[in-house]
C-alpha cells in the first residue's frame, strides 16, 4: 500500500470516528431532553454545533481543514461534555477542567499562530516573532475568555451552574488558559525564528499539505520580487 492509500485509510478512520462522536452527543442530548435535564441538554446542543466548526469553516473559506483538526475537536468536546458533564468527571476528577483548558488554550493559540503565519506568508509581510508569538497568545486567551463570559450569561439567565464554584472557577481556568496560550505562543515563536517548535513545526507542514495554493501563492510572489 502506498503512502497516499494509507493517509487516506487514516483519514476515513478518523472521519469515522469523529461522525460516532458526534453521534454520541446526539443521542445523550435527545436522552437529557426527555429526561428534563436542560443544562445537560442544552450543553450537548451547543457541544455539537461547535464540533461542525471545521467544516464551517472550510466551506466559508474554501481552506481544506485536515481531517485531524475535526477530530480533535470531537474528542475534545467529548471529554468535556460526555465525561466531563454526563459522566461528572468535573466532580470527581479535579483535574479534569483544568486538563482541558489547558489542551484548548494549546490548541487556539496554534490556530492562531496558523492564521498569523499564513497572513505573513501570502501576504510577504516582515512580522517579527515576537509580534507572531503575542498574536497567537492574544487569540487564545480571547477565546478562552470570552467562553467565560458565556458561562456567566447562561449561569445568570437560565440559572444554570456552568461556572461550578463561581469565581475560583473563572478565575482559575482563565489562569490555565493563559499557560496554555503562552506555551502555543511560544512555540509559535520558536518556528518562526527557524529553531524546534515541537508542535508547530507539524501543524505548519500538514496544513500546507493539504492547501498547496498557498505555496503556490507565497512561491509566485516571492518569484515577482525583483
Amino acid at each position: 500500500m502506498t503512502d497516499n492509500a494509507k493517509e487516506a485509510v487514516f483519514e476515513k478512520v478518523q472521519s469515522i470516528i469523529s461522525v460516532l462522536l458526534q453521534l454520541a452527543i446526539l443521542i445523550v442530548s435527545v436522552i437529557s431532553l426527555s429526561e428534563e435535564q436542560w443544562l445537560v441538554a442544552f450543553t450537548g446542543l451547543v457541544v455539537l454545533a461547535i464540533t461542525f466548526g471545521p467544516a464551517f469553516i472550510e466551506r466559508q473559506f474554501n481552506v481544506h481543514i485536515p481531517i485531524e483538526f475535526t477530530l480533535a475537536t470531537c474528542i475534545f468536546l467529548w471529554l468535556s461534555y460526555g465525561l466531563g458533564e454526563v459522566s461528572q468527571f468535573y466532580h470527581r476528577i479535579w483535574w479534569w477542567d483544568l486538563m482541558l483548558h489547558s489542551f484548548s488554550a494549546l490548541v487556539m493559540g496554534l490556530i492562531g499562530f496558523l492564521l498569523i503565519y499564513m497572513f505573513h506568508m501570502t501576504n510577504r509581510i516582515d512580522i517579527k516573532p515576537i509580534y507572531v508569538a503575542i498574536g497567537s497568545f492574544g487569540f487564545a486567551v480571547t477565546l478562552g475568555t470570552l467562553w467565560e463570559v458565556f458561562e456567566f450569561l447562561i449561569d445568570w439567565s437560565f440559572g444554570f451552574n456552568m461556572q461550578k464554584s463561581g469565581l475560583l472557577d473563572t478565575m482559575t481556568d482563565l489562569l490555565v488558559d493563559i499557560a496554555g496560550a503562552v506555551l502555543a505562543a511560544f512555540m509559535g515563536y520558536k518556528y518562526v525564528k527557524g529553531e524546534d517548535s515541537l508542535l508547530a513545526d507539524d501543524v505548519i507542514r500538514h496544513f500546507l499539505r493539504k492547501n498547496p495554493r498557498f505555496v503556490t501563492r507565497v512561491q509566485s510572489k516571492i518569484d515577482r520580487v525583483p
